[in-house]
């Protein structure tokens, strides 16, 4: 008896006795786009690519729901469908639990390719899969074009019988056509055979998250101008998910403050959490939910954590297949064992927890805290006695691991976790010393005072050495930042702080005594204090208090021209900043000024302008006054000679060190900048305010040598040049303390100049030549670059006859602008070739070998030389080629 046939729509019945199975139109279309749906380009693009050719090709879209995939594959379809029209045939099915039916299946695979076709013969209910196999086969063949197959929620195929008939169309594609597969996890095909053959093309997750870029061009449609940091934070919620977007711009549609509602929003958003709820969550079994909520907690998990919050010992296998059916668990960069909750879907699970079991979501952070105090991440493990609201546990922590945090960098984070806390807790003088601290780590002196308010107008004294140690630490903290700083060292030195036992104390205390030495211009002291806590830093890993150890150690080899030392501390500074991601931040902004105060004293005006840039831009508000008037004064050197008003810079500088008139100055500091801006206010030609530079600070200078050089250069303006020597006499005759290395050399440059002018031209020569001793171990050009065309001259006739210093002499020339004047009639190539033999005082015969030409060649260039230079002899034409820059 003959198998009564099913009708595919659009076909004619063989008999009138068949049975019509009707496919719902919308399951063979996408669904109609949004308004205001963004086509992102970049992955029609990649759609395009994975289905051109003729070889019968799979491409598979995994993701999590909400991911965009039928938005995506839907602008892509109609989008073939403009671009192709009659070139291709297009077929779309969205599969649902129906389609398990085998049935139902080749119905809603023949009618979506015979739609809009010529018919075809209709299939029997009970045929085999081969013979829907066939079927399928015959209508691609029909169409004479090839054809594209979209199969939307493909994990709805659960049953094995549906399973094995897709696999069988998979396997037997006639050529021409490509299937591509959109899902939210992988179901049970023969995929790994597909990509072995090289037939698979993948679009994962992670591609199909927004960009930066297209989520900026999606909110800009609500006529939003985001700033970087509110797209950041966007960025930061979302991960680019596009459900979490999508239901982001449905909040701002009806929210007044749209930056208010970009703050605000959360997994915790009612429309999300329905979403999540029915979507993600809902479809687990009962113990994964469960398991969800209970490590909701934490945002990064490992299997050990796992187990500890849930007690399953199988908490891994759980993690792991949740990453597997994309149910918004992740693994950062496939690191086994370490999984990732999406942002929103964390937020929602314990929104859910707190409201349902509180009393759970306080012992699940209590057992979150336990668990990285035993792994050693004290911030993380404080960060959830807080949210376990436990006083006691907190106050512990603060106490135990409050000093470590701020060490190891992450004081900006704990002063806002201390600032949530309840008033009565920061009360506690543990907690309050810790908290001021941080806030002083993350330069919030508001908040310092108050903290410190509290412990001096306490009733109660401090009961501990430790606490008065910690006390003492924090007011010295806090005077760097102006106050009496000297009075706060006193106090901390009278203290054991430094050698109380705690390691954390006593690293900090030195830092600050060290620190504070420095400034108060006690760099003996200094040095000994920073490198011991740089010592103990190191050993214990307290990476944050090593930076400011190695940038302050820089500063001082800055200051004594230490060049080897400067290199070793610049460098570990730096290496310490790229390992943790500070060199774009407030911490290092000192370490440019260092840096850039060596590049300029280098004459390296590129990276001096680069590193003061840097220092500047990320200067915090509020920081030592010492460090601010270095920047200021290093922005202004390197700015000077570029800026379009010199004079405004000089009056910018001078505002900074008014401003900073009333703060404590270590007199080598001012021996630093002192003269740099009176050189500054010389050349913009303002005498009186080089005069007041020398007179303000005559009260810390006046015993040094620094002082003598501020007047010397005052009674040079002035015309006084044998006021000037005498006033130098003292200072290169080493009578008087020099504070910073190049003083000295700054002085035998000006001796120099001023026996000169005085016709002394030994004394001049044997002056310049102090200086170059001096200057050649700290590669110091600078200071001849300041003595001007004098000194370039004195360079240019005392060539040859420099001894040691010989080789720096030529390198400070070189380094030295030639004076402006050139000759009329330039030199040839082959003149300036043999211009540079001239030095070496070889013979025509020998520099005629080298040069392979002949003697009268040779003898008819020095001619031409000799006659554009104005000279009659070799030795005259070095020195004027020399005297040009030329040599």
């Amino acid at each position: 008896m003959r198998r009564p046939m099913t009708r595919v729509e659009g076909t004619a019945p063989e008999t009138h006795d068949e049975e019509a199975v009707v496919v719902p139109a919308p399951k063979l279309a996408p669904p109609p786009p949004a308004a205001d749906v963004l086509e992102r380009d970049r992955l029609l693009d990649v759609l395009d690519q994975a289905t051109s050719g003729e070889i019968p090709s799979v491409t598979l879209l995994n993701a999590p729901a909400g991911s965009g995939k039928t938005v995506l594959l839907g602008s892509w379809f109609r989008r073939r469908a403009r671009h192709h029209p009659g070139g291709e045939h297009l077929a779309w099915v969205s599969l649902d639990a129906n389609d398990n039916k085998v049935f139902s299946w080749w119905s809603s695979i023949l009618q979506a390719v015979y739609r809009g076709a010529i018919p075809g013969p209709a299939l029997a209910r009970d045929a085999s899969a081969h013979e829907g196999v066939g079927a399928f086969v015959d209508a691609c063949a029909r169409l004479r074009r090839p054809v594209i197959l979209v199969l939307d929620n493909a994990h709805e195929l659960t049953e094995p019988d549906a399973v094995k008939n897709v696999n069988l169309l998979l396997r037997y594609l006639p050529s021409g056509v490509r299937v591509v597969i959109a899902t939210r996890f992988p179901p049970p095909l023969i995929l790994p055979q597909i990509r072995l053959e090289g037939r698979l093309r993948e679009i994962t997750a992670h591609q199909l998250n927004f960009t930066e870029e297209e989520t900026g061009q999606l909110l800009a449609r609500k006529n939003l101008a985001l700033s970087k940091a509110d797209l950041d934070r966007v960025m930061e919620r979302t991960e680019g998910w596009a459900a979490g977007l999508r239901f982001l711009t449905l909040a701002l549609d009806s929210a007044p403050d749209a930056r208010g509602a970009i703050r605000a929003f959360t997994g915790d958003d009612r429309l999300l959490a329905e979403y999540l709820s029915g979507e993600v969550v809902g479809p687990q079994p009962t113990y994964v939910r469960e398991f969800l909520l209970s490590v909701s907690v934490c945002p990064d998990l490992t299997d050990g954590l796992a187990t500890r919050l849930t007690g399953q010992e199988h908490a891994g296998q759980i993690l792991y297949t949740l990453t597997r059916t994309n149910a918004l668990i992740t693994q950062p960069g496939r690191e086994e064992g370490r999984y990732r909750c999406h942002p929103l879907l964390r937020e929602y699970l314990r929104a859910e927890l707190s409201r349902r079991h509180p009393r759970a979501y306080r012992r699940l952070h209590r057992s979150a805290a336990e668990w990285f105090t035993d792994s050693g991440d004290v911030l993380t493990a404080f960060e959830h006695s807080v949210a376990a609201q436990d006083e006691e546990l907190i106050t512990r922590y603060v106490q135990r691991f409050g000093l470590r945090i701020v060490l190891k960098g992450h004081g900006p984070r704990l002063h806002r976790l201390l600032g949530a806390l309840p008033e009565h807790l920061l009360a506690r003088p543990q907690v309050a010393l810790v908290a001021a601290i941080a806030s002083l780590d993350d330069h919030d002196l508001v908040a310092a005072d108050r903290y410190l308010g509290r412990i001096d107008t306490s009733a109660q004294p401090l009961r501990s050495g430790r606490l008065r140690a910690l006390n003492a630490v924090a007011v010295v903290y806090r005077a760097r930042y102006g106050g009496q700083l000297e009075e706060a060292l006193a106090e901390l030195r009278a203290t054991n702080a430094g050698d109380t036992g705690d390691t954390d104390l006593d690293l900090l205390a030195l830092a600050m005594r060290g620190t504070a030495a420095l400034w108060l211009g006690d760099i003996p002291g200094a040095t000994e204090d920073l490198e011991r806590a740089l010592r103990m830093a190191t050993l214990e890993r307290r990476d944050a208090i090593s930076l400011q150890c190695e940038i302050h150690l820089a500063g001082i080899a800055c200051v004594q021209g230490d060049l080897a030392e400067l290199a070793v501390h610049t460098g570990a500074a730096l290496e310490l900043a790229r390992s943790h991601g500070w060199t774009e931040t407030s911490r290092t902004a000192f370490l440019y000024t260092v840096l850039g105060l060596a590049a300029y004293q280098r004459l390296d005006q590129e990276s001096a302008r680069r590193f003061s840039a840097l220092a500047s831009r990320l200067l915090p508000a509020v920081v030592d006054p010492a460090v601010e008037l270095l920047t200021a004064t290093l922005s202004a050197a390197v700015e000077f000679g570029l800026a379009a008003d010199p004079h405004a810079v000089v009056e910018t500088l001078r505002g900074h060190r008014k401003r900073l008139a009333g703060e404590p100055v270590a007199p080598w500091l001012l021996a630093c900048t002192a003269p740099i801006e009176q050189r500054l206010a010389l050349r913009v030609g303002e005498p009186t305010w080089a005069m007041d530079v020398m007179e303000r600070h005559r009260h810390l200078l006046a015993p040094y040598a620094e002082h003598a050089l501020l007047s010397t250069l005052v009674h040079l303006h002035r015309g006084r040049p044998g006021a000037a020597r005498r006033r130098l006499r003292p200072v290169i005759e080493r009578q008087t303390r020099t504070l910073v290395a190049h003083t000295l050399i700054e002085s035998w440059l000006l001796e120099a100049v001023l026996a000169d002018q005085a016709g002394e031209q030994n004394r001049a020569h044997t002056a310049l030549g102090h200086a170059l001793d001096l200057a050649a171990p700290l590669q110091a050009l600078r200071p001849f670059h300041d003595a001007g065309q004098d000194i370039r001259e004195l360079l240019v006739r005392g060539a040859g006859r420099f001894g040691r210093t010989e080789e720096f002499a030529s390198a400070v020339l070189q380094a030295l602008p030639a004076h402006p004047g050139a000759p009329v009639d330039p030199l040839t190539s082959r003149e300036l070739e043999l211009l540079t033999e001239l030095p070496s005082m070889r013979t025509a015969e020998q520099i005629a070998d080298s040069l392979y030409v002949s003697v009268n060649t040779v003898k008819t260039h020095l001619r031409g030389i000799y006659r554009k230079l104005g000279v009659n002899h070799r030795r005259d034409a070095v020195v004027a080629a020399r005297r040009r820059g030329l040599l």
